[in-house]
């Protein structure tokens, strides 16, 4: 019995990591995604609009798919992809 629960209790811990770890895979390709799809399909907006057109989007594809973000986290993936973009560039 107590083997059982000590197997029970390390395979919950070992779902949480995975999972913990798979979520933040799906964030940062959500993310850059969605990035990418805002700066091509709103060019006429500026700087401030876009972020809010990919913020949204970005919430709403994370809740389809049952996935919690902050706006902290948000925002600082989103500048993530924006700094690659920039170095990209050069």
């Amino acid at each position: 019995t107590i083997l059982t629960a000590i197997a029970t209790y390390i395979g919950a811990k070992i779902k949480k990591i995975y999972e913990e770890k798979a979520n933040d895979e799906t964030k940062r390709k959500v993310v850059a995604t969605v990035v990418k799809a805002v700066e091509q399909l709103y060019k006429d907006l500026n700087g401030e609009e876009k972020l809010e057109k990919a913020q949204e989007n970005i919430v709403e594809m994370l809740n389809e798919k049952g996935i919690m973000i902050t706006e902290l986290e948000m925002n600082m993936l989103i500048e993530e992809v924006c700094n690659s973009f920039k170095k990209e560039v050069k």
